[in-house]
């Protein structure tokens, strides 16, 4: 019976690791405030969502434009999730073709990997600035409640900012322990 209790406790996913530099301990701090409004804003839109269909089966009147606010909300928190999702990271790798390599060279092409991720979330944070600026500038809104569109950029454009700003703190951490 203890063989299955310690196999099973071998298989769970480790503990998260906080960063030993004091800017790596603030990026992972920043991010994880950033994931935790994520999840705040999901509840959110999980109660309103309830009770829109609820409104809707028990006295055919559901909350007027929830399916416009559960689009920018979930497009929000999206955003939100994924400098804390690097940070421990949990983005999705495939390694079919660095399988068989060896530690080193897996890493090295993690380094890659973050590198490229960085540059990436840099140039989207820019040009969703710019899309931003366009929709505040046409007042672009929402076609049922007249929300302005520019309120979601923000946060799209502070998390990909903060997406690359973890990308590159990772990128150096690894490049540091590859090139050791």
């Amino acid at each position: 019976m203890s063989d299955v209790a310690t196999t099973a406790d071998s298989s769970e996913a480790p503990p998260e690791q906080m960063p030993e530099q004091s800017i790596g301990r603030a990026l992972h701090f920043i991010s994880y405030l950033f994931a935790i409004l994520g999840g705040f804003i999901m509840m959110a839109l999980v109660v309103m969502t309830v009770v829109s269909v609820l409104g809707r089966w028990l006295f055919s009147t559901p909350i007027f434009g929830d399916f416009e606010l559960v689009e920018l909300g979930t497009a929000i928190s999206v955003f939100l999730f994924l400098p804390y999702c690097h940070m421990n990271r949990g983005n999705v790798i495939v390694d079919l073709f660095l399988s068989w390599a060896p530690k080193r060279v897996q890493a090295f092409f993690d380094v890659l990997g973050s590198m490229a991720l960085s540059l990436i979330a840099g140039l989207l944070a820019w040009r969703m600035s710019m899309g931003g600026f366009d929709m505040l500038e046409y007042n672009e809104t929402t076609y049922i409640l007249a929300l302005p569109v520019w309120a979601a950029f923000p946060f799209a454009v502070s998390s990909l900012g903060l997406l690359a700003m973890c990308a590159a703190y990772t990128a150096v951490i690894d490049g540091l322990k590859v090139f050791k």
